[in-house]
Formats: structure tokens, C-alpha cells, sequence
């Protein structure tokens, strides 16, 4: 599938362009022209609304106090035996955000206001690209004096550099009615 605003080639599952990001127009060909009079073509259009930088603030925060209550919870007791127990912690973090987005696309704190990662078929990210988004790239975002979160509020597709890093984009949850 065609790329209508950079004209880079995409699977023809994709919902969003590989390249730019733009949200692709999906075309259904209707049934054959014996079992319907009407020659029409469907075309619906996929709207997505990419999310900003203080409702994924929100999420982290929230993820923040269930990471911040689990780390006590079991690293407590190893903290009386030797204090700097900074490593698990790490560990710790990176492991819950990498599982929960590979696996789910959202973190609890992410369920919690609505929002999910995908990546530019619109799909949860897998494990392979939720390590490039939530270890490598946030590390990087992080070591550059959080620059890297912080270019979400200027992005036009509201993409950090971890997201850019992992071709992932972070969108509102679609209700189902």
C-alpha cells in the first residue's frame, strides 16, 4: 500500500506508513457486481489521535507509585542486608515496562488513562521492539537531559525519541460500544 503523503511502499496490513507515520486509507473492493447492483467502493478512513506529553506523564506517575510500592514490597528485605540496592531496582523497571508493553501495549498506568503503544501497523509493539522502546530508547531519552520525553509536546506525531527509536507511537484506546 501506497503512502498517499510520502509515497513510501507499506504492507498492505499497515495502518500507519513505516516512513512519515501518516495514517493510511484502507480500500475494500466490493463483492462482485452479479451479487450487488451498487458499484461503490467502501473506503473507510482510520483516524487515529496520537497522545501528548502530560497524559503520558499522567501513566507515568501512576506506574511510578506501583513500581515505587512493588520495589519495597520485594526488595525491602534486601535492603537491611546491604542498602545500595539500586541494580534490582533498575531491573526492576526496565522489566515491567519492557513486559507489559511487549506483551500488552500498555503498562497499568497507561490502561488506567486510556492510552496505548502500537507500532505502525497499529498492533501491540512485540517484545523485540518494546526492548528498543522501553530500554534503549528511554535510555538514551533519559541521558540527554530527558530531552528525549520531552520532544513529545513538540512532535507532530507526538513521538519521543524512544518512539522514533522504535517506530512506535503512543494513541488513545478505541472504546468498544
Amino acid at each position: 500500500m501506497k503512502c498517499k503523503i510520502c509515497g513510501q511502499d507499506n504492507p498492505t496490513e499497515a495502518r500507519f506508513c513505516g516512513n512519515c507515520g501518516a495514517t493510511l486509507v484502507v480500500t475494500i473492493k466490493p463483492p462482485s457486481r452479479a451479487a450487488v447492483p451498487s458499484p461503490s467502493v467502501v473506503t473507510p478512513a482510520v483516524t487515529v489521535e496520537y497522545m501528548g506529553f502530560w497524559i503520558r506523564f499522567a501513566a507515568a506517575i501512576i506506574d511510578g507509585v506501583i513500581l515505587l510500592l512493588i520495589s519495597y514490597i520485594l526488595i525491602l528485605p534486601l535492603r537491611f542486608i546491604y542498602w545500595p540496592v539500586i541494580i534490582p531496582d533498575i531491573f526492576l523497571f526496565w522489566l515491567y515496562y519492557w513486559l507489559f508493553t511487549g506483551l500488552k501495549g500498555q503498562t497499568p498506568g497507561k490502561m488506567v488513562v486510556g492510552i496505548k503503544v502500537v507500532n505502525y501497523q497499529g498492533d501491540r509493539p512485540g517484545l523485540g521492539n518494546a526492548a528498543l522502546r522501553e530500554v534503549i530508547g528511554k535510555f538514551i531519552s533519559t541521558v540527554v537531559l530527558c530531552i528525549g520525553f520531552f520532544w513529545v509536546a513538540g512532535d507532530r506525531q507526538k513521538q519521543g525519541w524512544h518512539d522514533k527509536i522504535a517506530n512506535t507511537y503512543v494513541v488513545k484506546v478505541e472504546t468498544r460500544r
